[in-house]
């Protein structure tokens, strides 16, 4: 045993490689441009010790009323949980007995079956959709299957875990890194926990999947330009919604989000280490924008966990094999199936796919074909939705092509406007491009992170190993973002693969002492991104409805930041107290979600129901009798929004005849049977209300006052 030891010794452990540029021009790389670009960002976004203060004060919180609230959370999270296992069960199932992947780690398994489940699970209740078969009991039966497969699968289709890595010792700083991301993980599930408030969930990402609930499958909404969008996450969010409420698919979202930590996790433990996979969550995770995304029933977690874990699967797939490119391929499809910017990083996968098979061309050929291939399935459903419905397969893109499928040509370019969220491209914009957007320069881009700024420019200065797959995969995803649109939350699939690299730099063996300064640096720009997160939940109100403090339906049916001018009140009504076949049509307010009985509603970007009606009538009776043709039994009047929406979006754009139409039917087959007044400080601030079309009025009956034309047409029109 001595001369073991002995011949062990004498093996001298390698030694590190000589730094490719000096530690004077690295520091001086560093302290010049990070300093000056966190110079200019904290002039931009000085943090406030004031408003911390007020946010981490306890006694606010802790109640007597929190415990009123926790039964009711416990039983969300149950049901969430229920899904996302079902979900996971599936995944798994198809994982092992189909792919036989081989070797994993825990990270890998958890996040590549439930990436796998969520597309499978999504793909069948599109089926049942499709097939007019949307009711609780098929869901509750796909969900009870995909869990029985999975314990199936973990007795019969056992996968061998992956080999132990290195003894992972964790540093103070690495202790702070799990403490930040467990603060992170807490805050986003109180956002998930709160009520929905999130305008584009309102409008579409919980709207069409309610409306669906609705009509038990897919149905038109011919005045809902978002509907004709992917929406493989609405198959997902409609099956939540009949499992329980809103609730569900806010945690599905938040889910994916945790998932997607977790997937960027291994795919740091399997290339570089453990630490530097903990530090790459971190950094992922704590973007403001990735936390303000799981605390909504949005789309953009859903899209980077599909993302991601495609990203995994590539770097997994070895030239000649199908298991990990198949994965990889469906994976992506997914992802654009949920999102038309899923082609961005579904692009940059198969770049990583190109690069592995670098070495033998016809393979390289093979496995882009394939890949192109198997990662379109997910889509077609979608592209036949929209050729069925409106004739344009792309819509609403390609009209130039396909057509405007009777859409306002003026309303499809605001909406392109809107979504891009920038002017025509020119060079200095392009190049300017990343500093103003750390800089909160253009819109919807305040307080991203400055890390990315500081550290990717630089990290050749470090020498990582094994990264040039994540730089390929993530300078793929940022050019063809930066093309289209200056909204950071749609960059949100290549967060991790930044992520990996500044991690795999951090944790790489040269320059030691200036990695420390930086791991620092990297912990107060992720708390910093926890710190601004946490100030705008707060300042949203969200926390208060989770803590007992407020009752959700009071909190829902009042005005709130970014949630202007509630029409939630006159919603329940509907639901409550509305007979069974009543549909209502929504004027003023673009939002469709909280509805369980049928509806009509427009998006700014449509036109606009009740003016297309009125301006094709002849008469009031005439639109009264279109609008009981189209099965129309109540109105739903948002003024406050009304005006809002049509100030800036042009929703009331009819002429002097046909609001003279409208005013004929009004007087004549209109009552109100509902109305909520929202007061702030004893003012009123909006008055929402529900009318019931009638043939004519009942004797004695005045005409309901006409808020069209006394309130929102005047308010529109003031200067």
């Amino acid at each position: 045993m001595a001369k073991k030891r002995k011949n062990a010794a004498a093996v001298p452990p390698a030694a590190p490689e000589p730094p490719r540029f000096p530690a004077w021009l690295a520091w001086g790389a560093f302290l010049l441009w990070g300093g000056w670009v966190l110079k200019t960002y904290l002039s931009h976004y000085p943090p406030d010790l004031n408003s911390l203060f007020v946010v981490l004060s306890p006694g606010q919180y802790f109640s007597a009323a929190l415990f009123k609230a926790l039964p009711g959370h416990f039983s969300a999270l149950l049901s969430g949980l229920f899904f996302v296992l079902a979900c996971a069960g599936l995944g798994r199932f198809l994982l092992a007995a189909a792919l036989n992947p081989g070797r994993m780690t825990a990270c890998e398994e958890s996040a590549f079956s439930v990436a796998l489940g969520f597309g499978a699970v999504g793909h069948l209740i599109l089926v049942l959709a499709a097939c007019g078969f949307l009711y609780r009991g098929p869901v509750y039966l796909v969900l009870g299957v995909s869990l029985a497969l999975g314990a199936l699968s973990r007795k019969h289709y056992p996968i061998p875990p992956e080999a132990p890595a290195p003894a992972f010792r964790p540093e103070f700083p690495d202790l702070l890194a799990m403490a930040l991301l467990a603060a992170a993980l807490l805050l986003n599930l109180i956002g998930a926990l709160s009520p929905e408030i999130f305008y584009d969930s309102l409008v579409y990402h919980l709207a069409v999947p309610s409306f669906y609930t609705i009509k038990h499958g897919i149905s038109d909404m011919p005045y809902n330009l978002y509907s004709n969008l992917f929406l493989l996450h609405g198959m997902l969010y409609s099956a939540g919604l009949l499992l329980k409420d809103e609730m569900v698919p806010k945690l599905l979202n938040y889910a994916a989000g945790v998932l997607s930590l977790v997937a960027v996790v291994g795919i740091g433990r399997r290339h570089f280490t453990l630490r530097a996979g903990l530090w790459a969550g971190l950094i992922f995770y704590t973007v403001a924008q990735a936390m303000m995304a799981s605390w909504s029933s949005g789309t953009e977690d859903l899209l980077t966990l599909f993302s991601v874990c495609a990203l995994a699967a590539a770097l997994r797939h070895e030239p000649g094999e199908y298991r990990f490119l198949l994965l990889a391929a469906f994976l992506s499809g997914c992802g654009m199936a949920v999102k038309t910017t899923g082609l961005f990083p579904a692009v940059g996968t198969g770049l990583v796919l190109l690069w592995r098979a670098r070495a033998d061309r016809a393979n390289a050929l093979r496995a882009a074909l394939v890949f192109a291939g198997v990662a379109a399935l997910p889509v077609l459903p979608w592209l036949a939705k929209n050729w069925l419905y409106r004739g344009n397969p792309f819509f609403p893109f390609l009209t130039s092509v396909f057509g405007l499928s009777g859409a306002d040509p003026d309303k499809l370019r605001g909406f392109m406007v809107e979504t891009r969220q920038m002017s025509a491209l020119e060079p200095k914009a392009w190049l300017l491009h990343p500093w103003n957007v750390t800089m909160g320069a253009l819109p919807n881009s305040n307080y991203f992170t400055p890390l990315f700024l500081v550290m990717l420019p630089l990290l050749f200065l470090l020498q990582p190993a094994g990264t040039p797959p994540f730089w390929l995969y993530f300078l793929c995803g940022w050019l063809l973002w930066s093309f289209a649109s200056t909204m950071v939350r749609f960059l949100m699939p290549v967060y991790p693969a930044a992520a990996l690299l500044i991690a795999a730099a951090l944790d790489a063996r040269q320059h030691r002492l200036l990695r420390k300064t930086l791991a620092i640096l990297t912990l107060f720009s992720c708390a910093f991104g926890v710190y601004w997160a946490g100030l705008i939940l707060y300042s949203q109100g969200r926390w208060r409805p989770v803590f007992g403090l407020v009752d959700k339906d009071a909190y829902l049916a009042v005005t709130e930041p970014t949630y202007p001018y509630s029409h939630y009140g006159a919603i329940q009504f509907i639901n409550y107290k509305l007979p069974p076949g009543a549909k209502t049509l929504i004027i003023g307010d673009a939002r469709g979600s909280y509805f369980r009985k049928d509806f009509m509603v427009s998006s700014v970007f449509d036109k606009t129901p009740i003016v297309e009606y009125a301006a094709a009538a002849k008469t009031g009776e005439e639109l009264y009798s279109r609008l009981k043709a189209e099965g129309i039994t109540h109105l739903l009047l948002n003024p406050a929004e009304g005006i809002r929406l049509g100030k800036a979006y042009n929703m009331f754009y009819w002429d002097a005849r046909a609001r003279g139409i409208y005013d004929a039917f009004w007087d004549k087959h209109v009552v109100e049977v509902y109305a909520h007044e929202e007061m702030d400080n004893g003012r009123p601030v909006n008055r929402v209300a529900v009318y019931e079309l009638v043939s004519k009025l009942p004797p004695g009956v005045s005409p309901a006052f006409n808020i069209m034309r006394e309130v929102i047409v005047r308010y529109i029109g003031a200067k």
